[in-house]
Formats: structure tokens, C-alpha cells, sequence
């Protein structure tokens, strides 16, 4: 059984996914999987290259990941793009992860599960949720983006009412750890009875 685990930009997704490892369940990271598709996927690799140009490089001769972020998030039609090019086979590597995996279940952590129309490859969807002031406020803490680019990345994901919608399980990610693991706890027992 996969679940796919989604939420806003500072939701607290690799948190939770923590507490789910601990647990023991396999946890699918879909955006170290589109990273690997990006570096190691040679016709991805030469879309892009030709779409962009040879300055989308790094001196290693790799894609400039922070250049290529910043074109796609300023360039809705490039993100389209690109999105296009990558999901399909970030979709095949979430299920062939998951049919490798003994374990009852897995948590595929896909932040796009909406936007990207991934609905049909999961068995569940788990949201996390939180107020939009704390995403933003969680997210600067990082220091990755500036506050200009984390109101381009949360305007670019789907709108929570949405996402909730879609939602088979939701948590209120409000900061209190030993609610937050508590919740994760039950929804484990949830899925591993689901799974059987």
C-alpha cells in the first residue's frame, strides 16, 4: 500500500516522514527521485539542455538546479514544461520503489501529489496542513529562498482547500511534537490494518 504524503512548502513534510521511519516504514522522497531523473536520465538531461541552453550548467557540466529553479518558478509555462518531461518517470520509480519494499505499507512524500495528477498511483492521501503565515515563517527559517520565492512556490501549489478535498487523512501540523507523532502513531496502526 503506498501513501502519499503531501502538503504545503513548510508544512512539516520531512518531519513527519521522520517519525514514520522510525516506525520502520519506507519512506520515497519523490523529489530526491526527480533530482536523480534530472542528473542521471540522459534524454531528461538533454531536454533540458536544449530547451534552456548550455548556461543551465554548472562547471561540473550538470544542470544548475538553483539556476533551473529560479527560471521555473518565475516562468509558469517553463515549470509546466518541465513538470511534463519529469512526473511520468518520477511516477514509475515511486511504484517500482514500492513493490521492492516487505513492508505492509510505504509513505511516497510527493509535495505535488495534486498538481501533478498523482492521485492514481497511491493508495491513500495523507496532508499535511498548517496556517499559511507559519509555512512562510518556517520556510525562511530554512535560509533557502528568499521570502519572494516562498510566496512564488506557495502561490504555485495547489490552493489548501484543494488539496484538503483530495485528503483521505489530514493533520493540523500546528508545531506541538507529541500531538504530531501521537496522530502519526494512530494513523500507523490506521494503515498497517488497511495494508493487511
Amino acid at each position: 500500500m503506498i501513501v502519499g504524503l503531501t502538503g504545503g512548502l513548510g508544512t512539516g513534510k520531512t518531519t513527519v516522514c521522520g517519525i514514520f521511519k522510525h516506525l520502520g516504514v519506507p519512506i520515497i522522497n519523490a523529489d530526491e527521485l526527480a533530482h536523480q531523473i534530472v542528473d542521471t536520465d540522459k534524454s531528461v538531461f538533454q531536454a533540458i539542455v536544449k530547451k534552456f541552453g548550455q548556461q543551465f550548467l554548472n562547471a561540473d557540466h550538470k544542470i544548475d538546479r538553483k539556476k533551473l529553479r529560479t527560471q521555473i518558478f518565475n516562468i509558469p509555462e517553463d515549470r509546466l514544461w518541465l513538470e511534463k518531461l519529469v512526473h511520468p518517470i518520477v511516477e514509475q520509480e515511486i511504484v517500482a520503489h514500492a513493490k521492492s519494499f516487505t513492508y505492509p505499507y510505504c509513505v511516497a512524500e510527493i509535495p505535488l501529489l495534486i498538481e501533478a495528477n498523482m492521485q492514481g498511483i497511491v493508495d491513500r492521501i495523507l496532508t499535511l496542513d498548517c496556517p499559511v503565515e507559519m509555512q512562510l515563517q518556517r520556510a525562511l527559517q530554512r535560509n533557502i529562498h528568499t521570502e519572494a520565492e516562498i510566496k512564488a512556490i506557495i502561490a504555485a501549489q495547489a490552493d489548501r482547500h484543494k488539496r484538503l478535498a483530495a485528503s483521505d487523512d489530514i493533520i493540523e501540523n500546528t508545531g506541538d511534537m507529541a500531538l504530531l507523532t501521537k496522530r502519526i502513531e494512530q494513523l500507523h496502526h490506521l494503515y498497517l490494518s488497511l495494508a493487511s
